[in-house]
């Protein structure tokens, strides 16, 4: 077990979830933390453990990501009822 891949892994998972959270989605960090993941993913002989914690962190990156999409169309369609109101 490589101590660097192992300190990649845990920052991760402390520094991924605070930056797409608490960040703008606009600024496409989902895909960078994904492009991260998959590169980890990609390292050979990974423990079944580190393995797994990163198939946990791409699960929980989907999570969001579908969180983030839903409160942008949800801010979409109310801008759009209200210019459908306006143009009454």
């Amino acid at each position: 077990m490589s101590p660097v891949v192992e300190r990649d892994i845990m920052h991760i998972g402390r520094v991924m979830r605070a930056t797409v959270v608490q960040c703008a989605p606009e600024m496409m960090l989902v895909e960078y933390w994904r492009n991260r993941l998959n590169t980890r993913l990609e390292t050979p002989c990974l423990t079944e453990h580190q393995r797994n914690t990163l198939l946990e962190f791409v699960h929980e990156l989907n999570e969001i990501e579908r969180g983030i999409n839903i409160k942008s169309a949800q801010r979409i369609s109310r801008r759009e009822a209200h210019e459908a109101l306006e143009s009454l």
